[in-house]
């Protein structure tokens, strides 16, 4: 019975160790942190617009019957967006504000909603990569309500992220 909790306890400090190692939750500067997220928040929301440009040229172009159709792209786009938020969502998970207080609390929220708009997105996506949403009303409704909840959530996190100061130009 001893062995068997000196080797549960030695992996989950092997864990602990490895997630340290790695980089889960290092502590960054405070100006730091305000730029990773504004910066994930410019490319979640760059990601939103590609699928909903792959999702107007899906739903204008007929689907030719044998050939790749907009419906095949769409399901790529879609694919790809996923990849890429699913990097964001580990971004996220890896830094820490190096702050207390109230600023802790307010990088915090937009956090929150950053990471939830990442989720509502990707989500969408598995939901597309189906090939299924050309075909199905109910799909159709359920992406539409993850792609304006995860809007809401962007333009929420926008409000909090206060945007950062043009550098002056040199002559």
């Amino acid at each position: 019975m001893l062995t068997y909790v000196l080797v549960i306890v030695a992996v989950a400090a092997m864990l602990y160790l490895s997630f340290r190692v790695l980089g889960g939750g290092a502590p960054v500067a405070l100006d730091d942190y305000r730029t990773v997220l504004r910066r994930l928040h410019e490319f979640t929301v760059a990601r939103a617009a590609e699928l909903t440009e792959a999702l107007r040229i899906a739903a204008a172009t007929p689907r030719p019957a044998g050939a790749r159709s907009e419906a095949d792209l769409l399901v790529a786009a879609a694919s790809a967006a996923r990849k890429k938020l699913s990097g964001y969502q580990e971004q996220l998970g890896r830094v820490e504000p190096d702050a207390e207080g109230d600023e802790r609390d307010l990088l915090e929220s937009a956090r929150s909603l950053l990471s939830a708009a990442i989720e509502d997105l990707g989500w969408a996506c598995r939901m597309l990569e189906a090939g299924n949403h050309g075909d199905n009303p109910g799909v159709q409704r359920a992406v539409a309500e993850l792609r304006a909840a995860a809007a809401e959530c962007l333009e929420a996190a926008a409000r909090l992220l206060p945007v950062e100061a043009e550098a002056p130009a040199s002559r």
